[in-house]
């Protein structure tokens, strides 16, 4: 295809596009229904739940989420389903927004009260369709908390906002596998799923509890394929999404994700035609896949063994990766990536380059790693023969087990593709202090969303605000006496949100003890 013809299809394709959006979209298909909150102004009481997502926040769903009365709950299969809603204003106009929405996504069961009316105190019996919301995504229809509940019209709509690919969570023991199937797009929930290990047959699963699924198979040891079809109708197959040295209690996030389908599209042909040709322009300007994402041409080696155990310590400081959380899929990233440690932390989608080297990729297969270490540069040897880490070059040291997710090992480095992505953690920051006397060395570890931290900031409980600076890697150093002093850090994420995380270290702190916050990132 000529690059004339490319941009001629292109310009094609924006103006479909323009003239789609400016055309009528059909009358959406709402349905009414009633709405309470919960959970405080921050969510916070909105945790848990019965579809099990746990911290809806390090889940992603953050604070736009809702519980659903027993007939929409549908003894879980609404699990992760999106809901767009607005205050009925026919109905009531004293306590709406008018002309607002939110979107919702459903985590929770609002259980009924067979004690009371379903019009007065029993507000999710059947056949009542209610929605008790986190009380942020409320407020966003509802103009005063006096109300309590208000008259709303709601649609399921396609869960389009989230990040990444569908995460799986695995826990049970022994014989007995259970998974947790989360940030799911699309349809949004699980209508059914199955489970192969590298040495098993597919195995059917049967939903246990809200999102988690369950099988009876013993599969310690094995890597795991899942099969997923959606409530939409769409299945994808994960292929070895966990590798053979997984865990209980170990979450793993995959590359693929669900879309919007025909069955949630239905009155909506503007936008199912607008994604089309949007599809299209990127398809016929783009001359690889490079030039589509984002995507960065750089290359890729290996090292640390088959366990990845030499990948242990490293130029961050993270220390022990496995009791860290990073596992074996990290990276030494070399000197121009590495910016002096301003990277640690940071996560990125690595793909092989097939387009240059088809008989050394796994074709198509990608891998999330976090930054972790730096390849040191060689200068005795050329950037293109043995001196990979050498700046300007951008390249990724893997640990073995993360490399072999995308390369053939025989073929020691290949040409890659990569993007720096969000990174999911499991729980909140973490902060390491260590030092003596007048010194304090402060690890940070755990960050999700960027994923690295660009400024922090200590307060002990007799001091105001001292700024630290970088000394190694994640290490962030002050020259204050804080012992014997709670202390409170405030950290400003390379993606610019700055979290206030109060007391995270109680007075009786010594040195070598590290403490986890309730605080994340988002980005």
């Amino acid at each position: 295809m000529t690059t004339e013809m490319s941009k001629s299809l292109a310009a094609f394709a924006v103006t479909v596009i323009v003239a789609l959006l400016a055309a009528p979209a059909p009358a959406a298909a709402w349905s009414s229904g009633s709405a309470t909150f919960y959970g405080g102004s921050d969510a916070s009481g909105t945790m848990g739940g019965a579809c099990g997502y746990g911290n809806q926040v390090m889940a992603w769903y953050g604070t736009s989420t809702a519980a659903l009365s027993t007939v929409l709950y549908n003894g879980g299969a609404s699990c992760g389903q999106c809901y767009q809603i607005a205050c009925d204003a026919q109905a009531d106009s004293r306590w709406c927004r008018a002309g607002a929405t939110v979107t919702v996504t459903a985590t929770n069961l609002c259980p009924p009260n067979p004690a009371l009316p379903a019009s007065d105190g029993g507000w999710c019996n059947p056949p009542r369709a209610h929605f008790d919301m986190a009380q942020p995504a409320w407020g966003q229809i509802g103009v005063s908390y006096q109300a309590g509940i208000i008259p709303v019209l709601y649609q399921r709509v396609p869960c389009s906002s989230r990040q990444g690919g569908v995460r799986f969570t695995v826990r049970g023991f022994n014989y007995f596998e259970l998974v947790l199937v989360s940030n799911v797009g699309g349809s949004g929930s699980v209508a059914s799923a199955w489970v192969k290990g590298t040495a098993t047959d597919r195995t059917p699963m049967s939903r246990n509890w809200g999102a988690n699924w369950q099988s009876f198979v013993g599969l310690a040891g094995q890597a795991l394929t899942f099969g997923v079809t959606s409530t939409g109708g769409q299945t994808i197959v994960f292929t070895n999404v966990a590798p053979a040295n997984w865990e209980f209690g170990m979450s793993f996030i995959s590359n693929l994700q669900l879309a919007a389908n025909r069955r949630m599209m239905l009155g909506r042909r503007p936008a199912t035609m607008v994604r089309f040709f949007a599809v299209l322009a990127l398809c016929v300007t783009s001359a690889s896949a490079a030039a589509m994402g984002g995507w960065v041409s750089g290359t890729a080696t290996f090292y640390g063994g088959k366990d990845a155990s030499g990948t242990m310590g490293g130029a961050c400081g993270y220390g022990n990766l496995y009791t860290q959380g990073y596992g074996v899929y990290n990276a030494a990233l070399s000197t121009v990536l590495f910016n002096d440690g301003a990277s640690c932390g940071q996560c990125y989608l690595i793909m092989c380059d097939a387009s240059k080297t088809p008989e050394w990729c796994k074709a198509g297969t990608a891998v999330t790693i976090t930054a972790t270490n730096l390849c040191p540069p060689n200068w005795a040897l050329p950037n293109d023969d043995g001196g990979w880490c050498n700046p300007p070059r951008p390249h990724f040291d893997m640990a073995q087990p993360a490399w072999e997710t995308i390369g053939i090992y025989r073929a020691g480095i290949v040409p890659i593709l990569y993007q720096q992505v969000k990174c999911w953690r499991q729980g909140g920051v973490r902060f390491t202090v260590s030092g003596f006397n007048y010194f304090e060395l402060v690890l940070i570890t755990n960050v999700a969303g960027s994923g690295s931290v660009q400024a922090m900031s200590v307060k002990g409980s007799k001091t105001g605000w001292i700024p630290l600076t970088r000394n190694w890697g994640a290490n962030w150093q002050c020259n204050s006496a804080l012992v014997g002093q709670a202390l409170s850090f405030q950290v400003t994420s390379t993606g610019g949100q700055t979290l206030h995380i109060n007391n995270v270290v109680p007075e009786w702190w010594e040195f070598g003890m590290t403490f986890t916050s309730n605080r994340q990132f988002d980005y």
